[in-house]
């Protein structure tokens, strides 16, 4: 059986949020939260959050985004090495774009998903994640 990591919501503004420290890895390095969104096909950061580890966008797809607010531009990244703390570390896509806040990250499906169990307990407030062998 796969290593298994609990994580509490983190209460923001006074309201629970589901996110995970997580530590994003290029040419340097930043930790952050990041929203586990089941909703989210791709995994997106702030432009900010690329420059910040050496990610240099100029040369990367650029992509037109669909969301539930629109379509919105990003830089997309494949194969970005993060860090789930506690578990391991995973390459996965990222979009890189200016309409997220600065402080938010979101991971999606596409390369989170299938490497980890993951076991909502809304009621307790926590997210179990599993890491499939």
């Amino acid at each position: 059986m796969g290593l298994t990591r609990v994580y509490n919501y983190v209460v923001i503004r006074g309201r629970p949020y589901l996110m995970i420290p997580v530590t994003i890895r290029a040419r340097y390095k930043a930790k952050l939260y990041a929203l586990v969104d089941s909703g989210a096909v791709i995994s997106l950061f702030h432009n900010q959050v690329a420059d910040d580890v050496g990610i240099d966008l100029s040369s990367c797809r650029r992509e037109y985004l669909a969301g539930i607010g629109g379509y919105v531009p990003a830089y997309i990244v494949n194969n970005v090495l993060v860090e789930i703390e506690g578990l391991r570390e995973i390459r996965i896509p990222i979009a890189f774009t200016e309409c997220i806040s600065s402080d938010l990250a979101i991971l999606g499906r596409k390369g989170f998903f299938e490497k980890f169990k993951i076991v909502f307990r809304e009621w307790r407030k926590e997210l179990e994640l599993r890491i499939i062998d």
